[in-house]
């Protein structure tokens, strides 16, 4: 039988287990015990839910050939929370008309959102007061109660739906749900690059390149507001980058302090792990002296062509960390 955890294979070897309660119960233990949340669980090829209860008591271990463990820090978890929000908006916004039985589902979605919000904001350390978000949430609670008075009336209730409802979710609502999203993308990597213990290292380490997208959704952000010559908001984004550059990279420094490794022994195609980041950093410098001269067309090349394609080389070298990693555990 194969373990994998988010794709990795666990060296596991079974003593006493019966069944894949015993298990999966030590993983959730050790998930619980390092802010981690199983999200998908799924036994030859057939997704199981995520909780480790007595269900699983019924699989006996000599059925079954693979297990594969979905785990997100719950950082992650609330970040895929808030996306899922904006595009549970995003989807009532692509819709034209009601039902007289879609009304339901629709109020009921309409609250989870109202209900979500506080708490996966909670999650991130954000304030309620941060980019207006409860205002925002007072106004829809204003929405939904019209909502309620209209709801007897399906032609009433569409009126108010296209003419009202609609129209605050596009121009106040949505908007808002992006900029908490960018500011979570942050939030989420530097609450996942806290707390590195010998127990979870080779876990977070390994991890990094799942965060690859969003730290190069930043970088394009950047990109594109330099390019429409929106050139204040450039700077916040580019702010935004740096920090989040800075929790990816400090996850490696970590690593290294716990494992007292030397990156200059780690090396790809000729090149040391050690000299990919000092390299990233010079190409660093030249933006920052870019910014400094506001020659904001070799910002943009740089980042682009330079900054990214630097991003993604070191990304290149985790396996080869996780490797030094796991002969050092044997």
């Amino acid at each position: 039988m194969k373990i994998f955890i988010n794709g990795k294979e666990l060296s596991v070897i079974l003593e006493n287990e019966t069944n894949a309660y015993e298990i999966l119960k030590p993983i959730e233990s050790w998930c619980n015990s390092n802010d981690f949340l199983i999200n998908k669980v799924i036994i030859d090829n057939k997704e199981m839910q995520p909780y480790i209860d007595e269900e699983y008591e019924t699989i006996p271990i000599e059925n079954i050939q693979k297990i594969e463990v979905e785990a997100l820090s719950q950082a992650e978890y609330s970040l895929y929370s808030i996306m899922s929000i904006a595009e549970y908006i995003e989807k009532v916004l692509n819709t034209d008309s009601v039902s007289s039985k879609d009304i339901e589902d629709l109020k009921d979605g309409m609250y989870w959102v109202l209900d979500s919000i506080p708490r996966t904001i909670f999650l991130f350390n954000m304030s309620l007061e941060s980019y207006g978000i409860i205002h925002i949430l007072k106004m829809l609670e204003v929405k939904l109660e019209k909502f309620n008075n209209a709801s007897d009336n399906i032609d009433k209730f569409n009126e108010f739906f296209n003419n009202e409802f609609k129209p605050f979710l596009s121009e106040k609502m949505l908007p808002t749900m992006y900029i908490v999203i960018e500011e979570a993308k942050i939030n989420t990597i530097f609450l996942f690059a806290g707390n590195i213990t010998s127990s979870n290292a080779l876990y977070k380490v390994g991890s990094l390149p799942k965060f690859l997208p969003l730290i190069l959704d930043i970088l394009d952000s950047i990109v594109n507001k330099l390019q429409s010559g929106n050139d204040k908001e450039a700077f916040i984004y580019a702010e935004k980058f740096s920090r989040i550059v800075s929790y990816a990279f400090s996850i490696l420094s970590n690593v290294a302090s716990i494992y007292s490794i030397d990156y200059s022994q780690i090396s790809l195609n000729s090149v040391t792990l050690t000299d990919a980041i000092n390299d990233f950093n010079e190409m660093m410098n030249n933006v920052l002296d870019a910014f400094a001269n506001e020659d904001y067309i070799s910002i943009a090349d740089l980042l682009e062509y330079e900054i990214k394609e630097r991003i993604e080389n070191i990304m290149n070298y985790i396996p080869l960390v996780e490797e030094h990693i796991e002969k050092l555990n044997v």
